[in-house]
C-alpha cells in the first residue's frame, strides 16, 4: 500500500460524473415536487463546480427502487455523493450493483455525530469550507460489465430519508486493482468479528425477511477480514427472544399492550413474522454462512428487566419464578436470575442448545452486563457458611462500590464464581452432544471484562474456564469509550498453553481510522488473536470508517493505515434549488 492518499480516500483520475440522477429509471417514479410514493428532485450546485439534480425521498414516502445505467466498463472505483441535510438521524440511503444480492446502507459521517474528516462538527449552518456540504466517499471497486446501480431506502416501519446527489465512476490502473484485490480477506487475515445485539430489525419494524438480512449489513462483509459474526438474539436478556422460541418467549408474546411505542412496534414486527410462519433469524444465519462467515448466536446473561417504562417486557421466566432470582443482603430480588439454582442453569443451557439448531459455529455468553450472576440467595448463604463458618451477609460493604457490587471479599467472589463455572461446565457438556454447522465442535464465546479484578468482582473465573476448555474465545470489553485498557499480560497468562484465545472488543464505536489502526496494533502486540467490534452495524454503514476497519486483519498494513486511513471529502454547496447556500439561514 502506498503511503500517499489513494482511491480509498479520493478519486485519483478523471472519471465519469453522473450528477443528474433524474436519469434513473423508472422516470415515472421521480417527481419535481414532493408527493406520496415518489422520489423528488433537488437541483444543486457546489462551490467547486458540480451541478446536478439529486433524488430524494421524505420520511413518509415509499417509492420504488431506482436503477441507474453505468456508461462504463472495466474496473472502476465508485464514489457516491450524498447530502444528509439538516437532520441526519433518519438518513438511510441504500445502494447496490444490480448483480449484488442485497443492498448496503451508505453514509459518510456517523449518524447523530456528524463530523468532517478533520473532526469539525458538521451542521446545516455555516462552517468554514463546509456550509451545506455534500459528502463524497469511496463506496467500492468493481469490474463493471453492464451492471446498473440500484438506489433504494430501508424497508422499515420507522421513517427514513434519502438524498443522493451524484455517482462518480473512476477508472483504475492495474496497480490500483491489485491493491484493491489485495485488501480482500485471506485465511490469515480473517481474524475480525463483527458484533450486534440483534434488536435492530424488530425495533425498526423490518417488513420482510430481506429487510431483516439487509439490516445487519452482511453484504458489506464480503471479501473483508471479517471471519466471525457474534449476533445477539434477545430483547433484554436470556429468554426474551427475537425469534420463535420453544425454550424462551418471543418479545411481546402474551402482552396486551407494550409500555412504549418502540416496544409495541418490535412486538408487532416479530409477531407478524411468526404469524406468517417466518423465522427472522434463520435467513441471517444462512446468509452469513453462505459467505463463509462463522456465526455465534447468544444473549446477555444478566438483564431480566429494566425500570418502567421499558420497551420490552421483563423476561417471562424471570417474572414467573421470583424464587430463582438473585437477592440482595436484605432479601430483595434484583432483575437477574441466579446461577446458584439448577433450574436457571438448565434454562440457559436449553436456550443455547436451541440456538445451535440454526446451524452455527458456536454460541455467545455475554457476561459484561450486570454481573455478578449469584448474590445472597439462600443456597449461596448456606454453602458459604458451611465452607467459611459465617454468614456472607455480615461482610462489610465495599466502600468504593466497585462495579456496583456488595463486597470486595475475595472469598465471596470465588464462591460466586464457582456457580458460574458449574454452569459453564454444564453448557460445555450439553454442547458436546451437538455439532457445529461445519461438523466440528460447537464453540463458546464469552464477553468479559478487561482485567482480573473486574472479572473476579463479577464472579467470572476465566482462568478455570480456559484451563478446562470451557470457552474458546474470550472477548474483553473496553468500556464503550475505550477507557478500560485490556490487561494483556493477564489474558496471555490465563490462555497460554490452552485452546482458548482472546479477541479484544474495540471501542469507542466511532473514531478516526488512524485510531483504529493504532488500537489494532496495540491489541496484536498484546497477544490478541483477533478483534471484535460491539455495535458493528453503525461502523459498517459509515463507509470511510469501515474501509479502515475491514482491513485491520492485514497486520502488515496497519502502519500505513494509521498514517493515511480512508476518509471522505466535502463539497460545500453554492446553491440548493435557487437558494444561495453561502448566506446564513436560521
Amino acid at each position: 500500500m502506498s503511503n500517499d492518499y489513494s482511491f480509498w480516500h479520493r478519486p485519483q483520475h478523471d472519471g465519469v460524473m453522473i450528477a443528474d440522477l433524474t436519469r434513473c429509471e423508472p422516470r415515472s417514479a421521480i417527481s419535481k415536487e414532493q408527493k406520496p410514493d415518489h422520489w423528488y428532485q433537488i437541483p444543486y450546485a457546489t462551490q467547486n463546480g458540480i451541478e446536478g439534480i439529486m433524488v430524494a425521498k421524505g420520511e413518509l414516502s415509499r417509492p420504488p427502487d431506482l436503477h441507474l445505467e453505468l456508461p462504463v466498463s472495466g474496473w472502476h472505483a465508485i464514489y457516491l455523493g450524498i447530502y444528509p441535510g439538516a437532520d441526519a438521524s433518519s438518513f438511510l440511503p441504500k445502494v447496490k450493483l444490480s448483480d449484488q444480492p442485497t443492498f448496503e446502507t451508505v453514509i459518510a459521517s456517523s449518524l447523530g455525530h456528524r463530523r468532517a474528516p478533520d473532526g469539525t462538527p458538521l451542521s446545516p449552518g455555516p462552517l468554514p469550507g463546509a456550509t451545506y456540504a455534500l459528502e463524497e466517499f469511496f463506496w467500492k471497486s468493481a469490474e463493471l460489465q453492464g451492471q446498473q446501480l440500484d438506489l433504494s431506502h430501508a424497508k422499515y416501519i420507522i421513517p427514513t430519508t434519502v438524498q443522493i446527489a451524484f455517482v462518480r465512476l473512476v477508472p483504475m490502473t492495474d496497480e490500483e486493482v491489485e491493491e484493491y484485490r489485495g485488501s480482500f480477506g485471506r485465511p490469515d487475515t480473517r481474524i475480525l468479528a463483527v458484533e450486534d445485539d440483534g434488536q435492530g430489525p424488530t425495533l425498526f419494524g423490518a417488513e420482510t425477511l430481506e429487510a431483516v438480512v439487509e439490516s445487519f449489513e452482511l453484504e458489506s462483509l464480503r471479501d473483508t477480514d471479517v471471519g466471525k459474526l457474534f449476533l445477539g438474539t434477545a430483547g433484554l436478556g436470556a429468554g426474551s427472544t427475537l425469534y420463535p422460541s420453544r425454550a424462551g418467549t418471543p418479545i411481546g408474546l402474551g402482552v396486551k399492550e407494550m409500555a412504549t411505542a418502540v416496544g409495541q412496534r418490535a412486538a408487532d414486527c416479530l409477531g407478524d413474522f411468526i404469524a406468517r410462519g417466518e423465522d427472522p433469524l434463520k435467513p441471517v444465519v444462512d446468509y452469513a454462512n453462505g459467505m463463509g462467515i462463522d456465526v455465534y448466536l447468544g444473549f446477555r446473561m444478566g438483564t431480566m428487566a429494566t425500570p418502567p417504562p421499558s420497551w420490552c417486557q421483563g423476561v417471562p421466566f424471570w417474572v414467573e419464578h421470583p424464587e430463582l432470582r438473585c437477592q440482595d443482603r436484605e432479601g430483595n430480588t434484583v432483575p437477574r436470575l441466579s446461577m446458584a439454582y439448577p433450574e436457571v442453569r438448565r434454562f440457559y443451557v436449553e436456550l443455547f442448545e436451541e440456538l445451535v439448531e440454526y446451524g452455527v459455529k458456536g454460541v455467545q455468553a455475554i457476561y459484561t452486563r450486570r454481573p455478578p450472576f449469584v448474590l445472597f440467595e439462600p443456597p449461596v448463604v448456606e454453602s458459604f457458611k458451611k465452607e467459611f463458618g459465617f454468614d456472607p451477609r455480615e461482610l462489610p460493604d465495599d466502600p468504593e462500590r466497585r462495579f456496583g457490587i456488595y463486597t470486595n471479599d475475595e472469598r465471596l467472589e470465588r464462591h460466586w464464581g464457582g456457580y458460574v463455572t458449574v454452569f459453564m461446565r454444564e453448557l460445555r457438556a450439553a454442547l458436546d452432544g451437538h455439532k457445529a454447522y461445519d461438523g466440528g465442535r460447537v464453540e463458546v464465546v464469552a464477553n468479559v471484562r478487561h482485567d482480573e479484578e473486574k472479572n473476579s468482582i463479577g464472579g467470572l473465573d476465566l482462568r478455570t474456564w480456559a484451563r478446562e476448555g470451557l470457552v474458546d474465545i474470550l472477548a474483553p470489553y473496553t468500556g464503550g469509550d475505550g477507557s478500560e485498557l485490556v490487561d494483556y499480560d493477564w489474558f496471555r497468562d490465563i490462555t497460554d498453553g490452552t485452546t482458548c484465545v482472546f479477541y479484544e472488543d474495540v471501542t469507542p464505536r466511532t473514531m478516526p481510522g488512524c485510531d483504529y489502526a493504532e488500537h489494532a496494533s496495540r491489541a496484536y502486540e498484546g497477544g490478541a488473536a483477533g478483534l471484535t467490534f460491539w455495535d458493528s452495524i453503525a461502523r459498517i454503514m459509515n463507509k470511510p470508517q469501515w474501509h479502515t476497519v475491514r482491513r485491520l486483519g492485514h497486520k502488515e498494513e496497519l502502519e500505513a493505515l494509521a498514517q493515511h486511513p480512508a476518509e471522505y471529502n466535502l463539497h460545500p454547496l453554492k446553491r440548493l434549488y435557487d437558494w444561495n447556500c453561502e448566506l446564513r439561514y436560521g
